[in-house]
Parts: structure tokens; sequence; C-alpha cells
């Protein structure tokens, strides 16, 4: 059987939200009172679309930090913002004597009170520089593991220190910025279904409701119907959690459309990655979660899918269809055909970098597959 394996954001799905969210949860962490608390010039409880916009613009320098994580092969949103908080954390870190450093980057834990004693040690005077994610970026080859090891790599030298595993993948540190994102996202009160423990604040009412469509939802639909009316299989690979994917589908009127044991999210990556904690990170340009939805996300079978990968289907019965330089690697890793949506972060500028790293196909919009597919 022909299957068409789909990525979710930049496909069906407009980024902006996750971006935004993003940038909320940078930017709560190093100027929030509940925090680092470093120049809380806005109230987050009072937000206004034009305060998001700028909070995002300064956090991601007019989307210049996350266009260049992206195309480093960076997929995961809770990966990009935990690199860029990470970044300016480590500054701030430096600005304090050596010994509270080493205490802190001992410690096991991390929490709100320890960031607020942090900032009660900064000047109040001060300045993030924006543009260091972009400075670092310079000098980071493509790949998520060479990103987070260029990361430990410059803590190293600007802490003066040995011991940086403060900074780990998976860390307690990446495990508090991942859970701000799923509280700003979900809302606190959702979060504390989903996540299994109280949010850290209770005035967040949440955007996972007010995802947008990239196309008119009747063009979807009918895509979907025509697809699995010719044939196919159709399936999702997708960086959000299991709940940001499901929702949004489900209020969409798209969630029928898919055997939910062929859809693969964060969820189940963040599992084999607990599974398998020696193969981590699992997450795109890793093609665990396109073989998984692929083949029905058995979890006995999750260690198969890690270890065996390369050129295991048919280029001419498998199609992915992304937006992002990690779907076409993950793509060419399992030998599939790559088709590339334009409707990312990047829009027609991707064109170019996909067609440097030979996207088989490229599409305005996912609409459009069904010239090359049906």
């Amino acid at each position: 059987m022909k299957s068409v394996l789909f990525d979710v954001d930049g496909v069906f799905l407009s980024e902006e939200r996750c971006f935004d969210v993003s940038a909320l949860t940078v930017y709560e962490l190093l100027m929030d009172q509940s925090y680092l608390g470093l120049k809380p010039d806005i109230d987050l409880s009072l937000l206004e679309n034009e305060d998001i916009d700028r909070i995002r613009a300064d956090i991601f320098v007019n989307d210049d930090v996350l266009k260049k994580l992206k195309s480093l092969g960076l997929n995961s949103n809770w990966d990009m913002l935990y690199i860029v908080f990470s970044l300016h954390y480590i500054q701030i870190l430096k600005a304090l004597p050596s010994d509270e450093v080493e205490k802190i980057l001992q410690s096991q834990q991390i929490n709100g009170e320890q960031l607020q004693h942090i900032g009660q040690l900064i000047k109040s005077n001060y300045q993030i520089d924006y543009q260091l994610p972009l400075k670092f970026l310079e000098h980071v080859q493509s790949g998520k593991s060479n990103i987070f090891s260029r990361l430990q790599e410059y803590a190293r030298n600007e802490l003066n220190t040995n011991d940086v595993s403060y900074f780990d993948f998976k860390s307690p540190l990446w495990h508090l910025t991942q859970s701000i994102y799923q509280e700003w996202y979900l809302g606190s009160t959702l979060f504390k279904e989903v996540e299994g423990h109280a949010p850290y604040k209770q005035n967040k009412s949440g955007f996972i409701h007010q995802e947008i469509l990239l196309r008119h939802i009747k063009e979807i639909q009918d895509l979907l119907n025509d697809l699995k009316a010719s044939g196919y299989q159709i399936a999702i690979a997708t960086g959000r959690p299991r709940t940001e994917t499901l929702v949004p589908f489900q209020t969409l009127n798209l969630l029928s459309y898919f055997d939910e044991k062929h859809i693969v999210t964060a969820s189940e990556v963040l599992k084999a990655e607990t599974m398998f904690a020696e193969y981590k990170p699992l997450g795109k340009p890793n093609p665990f979660s396109y073989i998984a939805t692929l083949s029905g996300n058995k979890k006995d079978e999750y260690f198969k899918y890690i270890t065996h990968q390369n050129n295991i289907v048919k280029k001419e019965e498998v199609f992915i269809v992304g937006d992002s330089l990690a779907d076409l690697l993950s793509a060419k890793k399992i030998g599939a055909t790559f088709i590339g949506t334009l409707t990312g972060l990047k829009g027609e500028q991707a064109k170019t970098e996909l067609e440097n790293n030979d996207a088989d196909y490229i599409v305005n919009h996912v609409g459009n597959i069904r010239d090359i597919l049906l």
C-alpha cells in the first residue's frame, strides 16, 4: 500500500501561534517577576496582539533566529526556545560570582524561586543582547546533536567550568522551559489535565483553540478523502505533543480522517527517548516518528524504529509531506519521496534550501500534492 506521511506545522496548520508561545515562554522566564524578573515592562496577564508581536520580534530578532534554527534542522519549538533561553541565561550566570555559578550548576533542581534568587543577584540595569543567538548560530553545524553539543561547549567556555550537565538535552532546565511553553499553549486549566500537576500560574487562557489552517477546510477534507479513496494510507508525524495535535484536529473536523495509531507526535518521541535514552535525540531530523507512524506506532517495536532506518522503504510507495529541512532529511534517511511545502516559517524563501538538499518535489501548498499523487 502506498502511504502519505504528513507533518502538521507548515503543512496543515500555521506555525504562528506556536512561535508566539515560544517567544512568550522565553520572555516570561527572562523578564517576569515570577522568574528572573530582569525587566518586566509588559504585563503578561493583559496581553494584546501588539504586545505579542513586539515580544516575538525582540526574542527571535524578527524571526531570523527561528529561520536559522530551522535551517540547521532543529524542528521542535521546545528545543528552539530552550536554546535561545539557555544562551541568555548563560550570560546572566556569567555576571555572577564564580562560587555562586558553581553552586547553581551543581544543583539538580530548577524552579521559579531559584530563578528569582538569581535575578535578584543581577544588577537591575542588566541588558539582554537579543542578537546573541544569531551570533552563536553562525558557528554551529547543522543537526540537533551538533546544536546541543555546541551549547554545552559555549556554557563550558563562558562559565569556565567543566560540568555543564545543567544544560543537557532533557535536563531539569529543559523540562522547566518545556512546561512553561505547555502552560502558555494549553492554558492553565488544560495544563493540569494534560501534564498531571498544577500550573505555575492560573491566569493563562491558552492558544490551543486559536490555531490557523493554511488552506480552506473543505480543500483539505477533499484532499484527504481523495487520497484514501485512491488507496493511500495517510498518517501524521509531528513535533507537536499528542494533545496539541489531537485537540486542534478535532476542533477543525480533521481528526476522523486519520487512524490514531498512525498519528505519532512529540509525546511518543519522549516515550522512546525514555525507553532508549542512549539513542536520544529522536526528534526530527531523526526519522523515528515517520517510521513509527508508517508502522502503526507499536511500542514493542520502538527499538527497531530507532536502529533500523536506512533506506527501509520503496521511494515510489512512501511520500513525506513537510515544510522543513528536518522533514526532508528524515525522508532521505528512510528512502522516501519528499514533497516540500512553501507554507512554513520561511515561505517562498524555503525553496532554495529545499532545492539545494535535493527535494523531490516542491509545491506552493499542501493542496498541490494532488497533482503529484492523484
